[in-house]
């Protein structure tokens, strides 16, 4: 089935940490969050500009992907009622919502944060509203806490540690946290009944890293990579650029940030100047995923600068 929203502009409220951040007296700040601000504009807000119909897409029974373009939730329908997993804004949460109703009319149970970024947990209030428990892993909540959101409904519940598994009915959750590797309490959700996992930012499929890769440790996101290719899956579905997709994008995904890495580590024993790397460096075998002339030089500053500084 297919939903389509209406087109609307996020407007950002006189509190808002982005506007605060634009007042910095900062030039670099302030050009920096703009730079992220302008091209993530569908990361930020799926309002923010056209895009195809929203669509469900059942992955496995009572296993659905929800979304379009730059956003893809992911939903669980059990004998005893619904999970969802990430809200992005209001706009996209009811559309959500609707999407779900067409399919069960069982209450919403819970909604489950992947990570403390405002561009994917916005709008829970939907939910909540609904009756779900809000809940997130304690080190995307205490982020939280310190920096609220006027947009972003605190969790009421919280898991620590490297796994929690989430109930419900019939239905089984593994909530996973491989540690640092991008935002606070970044959750990769397993379905092991179901033999996928729905990951978050972590992986888009043929696309470079978004952006100067903000909030990311590349070297981090590596590992957290590799360790998920040792989970028993199938099928990956994604928070961005499609619904689901095959396992082998998870390898692929940590295969450019290594070649990115090796073409970078082999530009310094080269000798070529540092300042000169980031746009002397070329991975054709990427040139036809998203962004690749656009963001592999901020990519490969992000990394270049990993490896310099160790940050």
């Amino acid at each position: 089935m297919a939903l389509v929203r209406t087109q609307g502009l996020t407007i950002l409220s006189p509190g808002d940490p982005r506007l605060r951040t634009m007042r910095c007296n900062n030039p670099l700040v302030r050009l920096l969050t703009l730079a992220a601000m302008v091209l993530s504009l569908g990361a930020i807000s799926p309002a923010a500009q056209a895009h195809p119909a929203y669509q469900t897409t059942q992955v496995a029974p009572g296993l659905y992907s929800f979304g379009a373009g730059m956003a893809f939730n992911a939903f669980m329908i059990t004998d005893d009622g619904v999970i969802v997993m990430d809200s992005f804004d209001k706009e996209f949460a009811e559309a959500s919502l609707q999407a779900i109703r067409q399919l069960t009319d069982k209450p919403i149970r819970y909604l489950v944060y992947s990570h403390n970024h405002y561009d994917h947990i916005s709008g829970g209030e939907v939910f909540k509203a609904q009756g779900a428990t809000v809940l997130s892993h304690e080190a995307a909540a205490n982020w939280l806490k310190s920096h609220p959101s006027p947009d972003v409904v605190m969790p009421d519940k919280t898991w620590s540690g490297s796994r929690y598994e989430l109930k419900l009915g019939h239905g089984a959750i593994n909530l996973l946290y491989f540690g640092a590797n991008h935002g606070e309490g970044m959750t990769v959700f397993q379905f092991p009944h179901e033999h996928a996992i729905y990951t978050v930012d972590l992986v888009v499929p043929k696309r470079v890293g978004f952006a100067y890769m903000p909030d990311f440790s590349p070297r981090e996101w590596e590992r957290t990579l590799a360790e998920m290719g040792k989970l028993d899956f199938d099928q990956v579905m994604y928070a961005h650029n499609a619904a689901v997709g095959p396992r082998a994008s998870v390898a692929e995904q940590l295969d450019y940030l290594r070649d990115l890495r090796a073409a970078i580590l082999a530009e310094l024993n080269k000798g070529t100047p540092f300042m000169k790397i980031p746009n002397t460096v070329k991975l054709p075998k990427y040139e036809k995923w998203d962004g690749y002339e656009e963001w592999l030089p901020m990519n490969a500053w992000r990394i270049l600068l990993e490896i310099a500084m160790g940050v």
